[in-house]
């Protein structure tokens, strides 16, 4: 290679090298520069956060909202006619913990907090700081629910007296509903779910009064993490008036538990209404249920005579047979499906929801309908031969009364004069003055789930339905559909829609609702409510109700006894409708005692009577009716003479047979 070829290869490799020593010099004094502006940086990082570092940590917290909550509205009270509370609501809190703020500041605020809220309420420590690890940024925790305010107030006190380490603990108001009389009137005043999916009762049907709207309620933290709240209230339910007198109601739960105690029966239940506007003051069963806690479910009672029992060789032959149809999942079903069932059963109002002949109590249907139609008077006669015979069907009556007149017709229960009347009205008008009395209808009473009773269609009323219809048997009615008809034959022909709620008044104390006592039918004339009323005066005097009467009271009413279910098993149902006073109503009664437990009395209404007598006792004096005799000793009046004789009814002990 020639001298001037090498130089050249040269010259082309100094230019390659282009990063001088030089320039490596001014690169590495930039990168000094730099780097020391880095440790600048963090020494005044560093120094900040040691001077200004909770304030600096306090107003990021204060730019973060804490959780939004809602501010439960008040249910509206439920209050009886005197202003006695039946429902009301109880203020609890929940404990909130907000880790986010109990952990700033290095954990400041851990132990202080922790301190305070395990002195307050009843919670470990240990389990808070275990919270406080395992969700450090959540906002909002529920620590414990339903604390009373006693605890509430406690921790307020410690927080105040140490604000400035315990932090990132408060409070939802919430409300409790109770009922302090607990099963009193349990099916009227009734319950509702949290969610409404479940109720019955006033809670359910006047749902929508008892609702109010729920408020909000939001918030931020100040520099200091002071809580600072804005609120938009809430606007409470409004507080419902109910008919129902907790006096009476009270009264008529004590004899149905005495009955119980001493004779027994599957159900009882008892209405008493105003028969002038249709208030109900007391409406009770046997199977009543505590409102504060309604999903319990009592074990049922042991009969000692299980007809499902097998033998042990019984039971093991068939548990391999149906090992896979018994598995637990089957066994769980089955068990939730009996507890609804029971469930069910324990909510369930007699009263308007079960239904059943009504007997011998029908026939002041029967007379009123033939005196309106002009097909029988005062002065009407029937003769009883004590049995009749049609299609071959044989129809009995409780005696022989040969003539009676109609006023002794309902004295004496005569089922051979109802047939003579219901063959005069024939079947069309019959069952024209069944629906004009309200049944195969619901009355529109202010409970949910009423029943509507069975009627016989009037094509189906032939020779034997009609007969027997005419002294209640062969159809279907509720408790207080025949309530609601009685009391608008007493009241002078007034058909008024029985209710449970008199008034609703608002938050503000202003009335959004009240009870019209609106008269929703005529059902007989003003002559034909006196001939009822005298006649049925006379019955508890000297008739079949002798022992519904009370000392100083004219009482009137009518016993009526029922078979249910198959004839041949002998299952009945006894019972008495009233009214005092007997000439001028005030008071409606209606007992009905479902299978006696008492093998001499089932199938009589000697225990639907006196029980009548012993409820009208106590109630008379506090709804302001006092012995017509000035009297303050109006005790029980016994017929000495049925007493002496066993107990001997008079003529309505088998009013029923046919």
């Amino acid at each position: 290679m020639s001298a001037a070829e090498t130089h050249g290869t040269l010259g082309r490799k100094k230019k390659k090298k282009i990063f001088t020593r030089k320039m490596q010099a001014r690169f590495l004094l930039v990168f000094c520069v730099v780097l020391a502006g880095f440790f600048v940086l963090i020494i005044r990082i560093m120094t900040l956060h040691q001077k200004h570092g909770i304030d600096y940590s306090n107003a990021v917290l204060s730019h973060q909202s804490y959780v939004n909550t809602n501010i439960p509205y008040e249910r509206g009270k439920i209050l009886d006619r005197n202003g006695a509370v039946l429902a009301k609501n109880v203020v609890t809190y929940n404990v909130i913990l907000d880790p986010s703020v109990v952990n700033a500041n290095n954990g400041m605020y851990v132990e202080p907090t922790i301190n305070a809220i395990t002195k307050a309420f009843s919670l470990n420590a240990a389990d808070i700081r275990t919270i406080l690890k395992e969700k450090p940024d959540s906002k909002y925790i529920i620590l414990l629910k339903d604390r009373p305010y006693e605890e509430v107030k406690h921790f307020n006190e410690l927080q105040e007296a140490n604000h400035k380490v315990v932090k990132g603990v408060w409070f939802e108001t919430k409300f409790s509903r109770v009922y302090p009389y607990g099963s009193l009137a349990s099916h009227v005043v009734g319950f509702i779910n949290s969610d409404h999916s479940t109720g019955i009762g006033i809670e359910k049907m006047y749902d929508s009064y008892l609702t109010g709207k729920s408020g909000r309620e939001s918030g931020y933290y100040d520099n200091e993490l002071n809580l600072i709240e804005k609120t938009w209230p809430a606007q409470d339910g409004d507080t419902v008036y109910s008919t129902i007198d907790v006096a009476v109601q009270t009264a008529v739960e004590k004899h149905i538990k005495e009955f119980n105690a001493t004779t027994g029966c599957e159900n009882i239940g008892v209405i008493v209404m105003n028969p002038n506007n249709g208030e109900i003051y007391a409406m009770a069963s046997n199977e009543g249920f505590d409102l504060n806690d309604p999903f319990n479910v009592p074990e049922p009672a042991s009969t000692g005579n299980d007809n499902t029992t097998q033998s042990s060789s019984e039971s093991e032959d068939k548990s391999s047979d149906s090992e896979e149809g018994n598995s637990a999942e089957d066994a769980e079903k089955a068990a939730k499906k009996e507890r609804q069932d029971r469930l069910d059963r324990m909510w369930k109002n007699f009263c308007i929801q079960y239904t059943f002949e009504p007997g011998s109590t029908f026939k002041c249907i029967t007379v009123s309908a033939a005196l309106e139609e002009g097909l029988a008077t005062p002065e009407s006669t029937y003769w009883c031969a004590g049995m009749m015979e049609l299609d071959q069907y044989k129809i009995k009556c409780n005696a022989k009364h040969s003539q009676v007149t109609l006023e002794q017709s309902l004295m004496n229960s005569c089922n051979m004069a109802m047939i003579d009347i219901s063959s005069k009205l024939g079947k069309s008008t019959f069952r024209s003055y069944q629906e004009r009395f309200g049944f195969g209808y619901m009355t529109g009473i202010d409970l949910p789930a009423e029943e509507k009773g069975i009627l016989i269609p009037e094509s189906n009323l032939n020779l034997v339905e009609l007969a027997t219809s005419s002294f209640g048997q062969g159809f279907n009615v509720t408790m207080v559909q025949m309530a609601a008809a009685y009391s608008s034959i007493v009241n002078g022909g007034y058909y008024y829609t029985p209710h449970v709620v008199k008034k609703i008044v608002n938050s503000e104390g202003a009335t959004v609702y009240e009870a019209k006592n609106t008269i929703a039918a005529r059902t007989v004339s003003k002559s034909t409510a006196e001939f009822i009323r005298k006649a049925t005066l006379e019955t508890v005097r000297g008739g079949t109700a002798r022992k519904a009467s009370v000392k100083g009271y004219d009482v009137g009413g009518k016993t009526g006894t029922a078979q249910k279910g198959i004839r041949a098993e002998g299952r009945y149902i006894v019972s008495f409708i009233g009214s005092v006073p007997a000439e001028n109503p005030q008071v409606v009664i209606y007992v009905v005692i479902d299978e006696v437990h008492n093998e001499e009395l089932h199938n009589k209404s000697t225990p639907a009577t006196q029980l009548t007598s012993e409820i009208l006792k106590d109630i008379l004096p506090h709804l302001g009716l006092y012995p017509s005799d000035g009297e303050i000793d109006y005790g029980v009046e016994i017929d000495h003479e049925d007493e002496e004789a066993g107990d001997i009814m008079g003529p309505d002990d088998h009013d029923h047979d046919h």
